[in-house]
């Protein structure tokens, strides 16, 4: 089991890279965000139904590792790496619930984001890794993001 760990600030601006660290503080990668394009931002703005920034990782030299951005007019979200881009399909599993589902070569990955703070990944209907957002009601100035892995992928 491998944990990673990176703070929000409350008030993050497009210049800010957060550095992913593992339990040791070992540096990872950097997540960075950006504006996503026009039209996205357009129509996030009247609906408000899609993340509002893209989000990258990216190493020491500003190389992308990947990218996750929202889709024009839909509530499906994009998965680019420097080898290939991925649509994650997005279903309503519950009320306020939503699951993400997609293919690479012969693996089927799942991903459910749940109203708790909490999201689950699986690989071939095993659970592979979550991320939590810590309770954030005492927090002024950051919000703590924890993944584990419980596998690597």
């Amino acid at each position: 089991m491998y944990t990673y760990s990176y703070e929000i600030p409350k008030q993050m601006s497009m210049q800010n890279r957060l550095p992913l660290t593992d339990e040791n503080g070992n540096f990872h990668c950097y997540i960075k965000k950006r504006k996503p394009r026009i039209s996205t931002r357009i129509v996030n703005n009247l609906f408000s139904l899609s993340l509002n920034y893209c989000f990258e990782a990216v190493d020491r030299n500003e190389k992308n590792i990947y990218s996750i951005s929202a889709l024009t007019f839909k509530l499906d979200y994009m998965l680019t790496t420097p080898l290939q881009k991925i649509v994650l399909k997005r279903m309503r599993e519950q009320l306020i619930e939503n699951k993400y589902t997609w293919q690479d070569n012969s693996d089927t990955y799942v991903f459910l984001q749940h109203y708790s703070l909490e999201v689950r990944l699986f690989k071939n209907n095993e659970e592979i890794a979550t991320v939590k957002l810590l309770d954030t009601r005492n927090a002024d100035e950051l919000d703590n993001v924890f993944i584990t892995l419980f596998e690597i992928i």
